[in-house]
């Protein structure tokens, strides 16, 4: 169990993450959502909210997938894609020790046809299209 908090620290989050395996995604939804290239860790059901803290905002992005936020700064808080039960956190808002952040493994850059030319991640690593994603998704094969 990880706990998290927004850039205003109003909104505490409490999330089972049990890989420090980073999704690195490219789409444009979440490069303006994030500002660039979002990077999230995939959690073990939905996140909770501390008690006494703002309810998130939700914005439904697409047809897939709801962004949860914190009310009072606009922190992401994470992504929820809809009909699962897949949650995924950016991984900058969780309090990890200076142990944990050195086993953060980039896993995937997903969305990859959406990437900007200027920025390239190295390693060795799954790099997935939108269409291998969502077939992925569409077949319950994604992460867990």
């Amino acid at each position: 169990m990880f706990t998290g908090r927004c850039l205003c620290g109003q909104s505490h989050i409490t999330v089972n993450v049990q890989r420090l395996d980073v999704y690195a995604c490219h789409c444009t939804l979440c490069q303006k959502w994030s500002g660039g290239i979002a990077m999230y860790l995939e959690a073990c059901g939905q996140p909770l909210i501390a008690e006494h803290m703002p309810e998130p905002g939700i914005f439904s992005s697409s047809l897939h997938g709801e962004r949860c936020f914190c009310s009072v700064c606009g922190s992401p808080l994470w992504f929820h894609l809809i009909n699962s039960d897949y949650y995924f956190i950016p991984w900058t808002i969780l309090e990890l020790n200076e142990s944990e952040r050195r086993r953060l493994v980039l896993a995937a850059e997903i969305y990859i046809e959406t990437q900007p030319a200027f920025w390239k991640l190295t390693g060795q690593y799954a790099r997935l299209s939108s269409t291998e994603v969502e077939v992925m998704d569409s077949l319950g094969q994604l992460a867990h």
